[in-house]
């Protein structure tokens, strides 16, 4: 096996189009996207961290000849790393995804030092480098890296001064005698799933909880007995043997948990904003301005997201006249009508996609003598299949994942089984809350469907 350090530029290296982490792909930029969604927003944190301190020197790249450039290399081990430093020479590769804008921000700090030249271990090939690869990403017995373990990682946060989350939970519960010994003996397996949760931003917009570097525990509203009760409600619920990481894996799967606490929640009421220093303190008729917290997606009283940044832009007379109810429709009050009206809209949406963007009806259907996406026995599931593959071809835009979701698993929540349940169930019961989490899981690809449209009438 020969090996060789090199310094070599960055513009001799590519990506592995077969690594392991994302499976075979066609082209450089399918690969860009397929790691993308498969890491989100860590592969632009991993490019902020690259800015800020540089490339690890614990770490080089191990690449190998390329076979179809001479003098060029395929990297088998840093294909992270390469892909975040592409996306910051060329933030049009994330084009689509849901790290564009970010990369677009961070390209312009990058330029002022860009990498040239990058440290190299140089192997015959990938099968030479594999042995390396294995005993980085695998456990084999203690003879690759090793992972710290949570005790590890709790005393290396507090060497830089910094509580993990679930410490700090578990700490401030237990210094009120809040937390049996049974319940604490059941958590110590689960302080990962704790850290997950409890260190989300969004735990403070959506409930009140804040969770201070240094473990110090706030509530928004100042309501110790309050805040107490909902940290001992989330940690029992996270205590049960069946709760496993499976149920908050993704970021949308952890902001749906903590939903579930929102009528216990401790957030601080509005309060006026103080007049300008030296300003009299006059009495006005005009309004007050008051500061108001961002307020959590299942406290709106519609079906439909509000703001500029969710309007659906949609000519069809009818889908229109559909959007402005679900614009005003309160789930709390109708679920039974709100539910019918996503199932409707979403299907009724993707006929019209599907008729302006004259895609073939499936030749089974063909054969039967169907001649319309609207004629009957053309199910949602092969409608919204057809979809999809022509707005994403690759299967790669991360904006459509909870979309792909409800195709592939009837146990989603946004499933298009539980879509078919509210009008042929008679005893489906939809639950406003549930509603509007539907609406949201399907809006990023209803509001590509529209955007789609809109490209196609010019």
């Amino acid at each position: 096996m020969q090996t060789q350090k090199k310094e070599l530029e960055t513009g001799l290296l590519s990506v592995d189009l077969g690594n392991f982490r994302i499976g075979d792909q066609e082209t450089t930029r399918d690969a860009y996207h397929a790691m993308i969604l498969e890491e989100g927003e860590d592969i632009a944190n991993l490019a902020d961290d690259i800015i800020k301190l540089g490339l690890s020197p614990a770490e080089l790249f191990i690449v190998c000849p390329d076979p179809d450039k001479k003098g060029h290399f395929v990297v088998c081990e840093g294909n992270r790393r390469m892909t975040a430093i592409r996306l910051l020479e060329n933030p049009a590769l994330a084009s689509g995804t849901s790290v564009h804008s970010r990369f677009v921000a961070l390209a312009k700090q990058y330029a002022i030092k860009p990498l040239k030249r990058v440290s190299c271990v140089v192997m015959d090939d990938k099968e030479s480098a594999f042995v390396w690869i294995e005993r980085k990403h695998r456990d084999l017995g203690g003879r690759g890296v090793a992972q710290w373990g949570a005790t590890a990682t709790g005393r290396a946060d507090a060497f830089r001064g910094k509580i993990r989350a679930s410490r700090a939970v578990l700490d401030h519960l237990r210094a009120r005698r809040l937390l049996p010994g049974t319940l604490e003996a059941s958590l110590s397996r689960q302080t990962t799933n704790l850290d997950r949760v409890f260190q989300m931003p969004y735990l403070a917009s959506a409930l009140g909880v804040k969770i201070e570097k240094d473990g110090a525990i706030t509530y928004g509203n100042g309501d110790q007995k309050r805040g107490d009760d909902l940290l001992l409600r989330m940690v029992k619920h996270m205590a049960v043997a069946g709760f496993t990481v499976d149920k908050i894996r993704h970021l949308s799967d952890r902001k749906d948990f903590i939903d579930e606490f929102v009528d216990h929640a401790v957030l601080a009421e509005p309060t006026e904003e103080p007049p300008p220093i030296g300003a009299a303190r006059h009495k006005t008729t005009r309004t007050t301005k008051t500061k108001r917290r961002a307020a959590s997606p299942l406290e709106r009283t519609t079906l439909a997201l509000r703001g500029r940044e969710f309007t659906l832009v949609i000519s069809e007379p009818r889908l229109n006249a559909l959007y402005e109810e679900a614009l005003h429709l309160n789930p709390d009050n109708l679920p039974n009508s709100a539910a019918i009206l996503t199932r409707v809209f979403l299907e009724l949406s993707t006929d019209h996609y599907l008729t302006k963007a004259k895609a073939p009806l499936p030749k089974g259907h063909a054969d039967k003598g169907r001649r319309y996406w609207s004629d009957m026995g053309i199910s949602l599931k092969e409608k919204i299949s057809v979809a999809l593959k022509l707005l994403d071809p690759t299967g790669n835009d991360p904006s459509l994942k909870e979309a792909r979701k409800a195709l592939s698993t009837s146990d989603a929540l946004h499933s298009v089984e539980a879509l078919h349940d509210f009008i042929h169930h008679i005893k489906s019961d939809p639950d406003p809350k549930e509603v509007k989490r539907i609406w949201a899981r399907w809006h990023p690809y209803l509001s590509l469907l529209f955007d789609t449209l809109q490209t196609l009438k010019r």
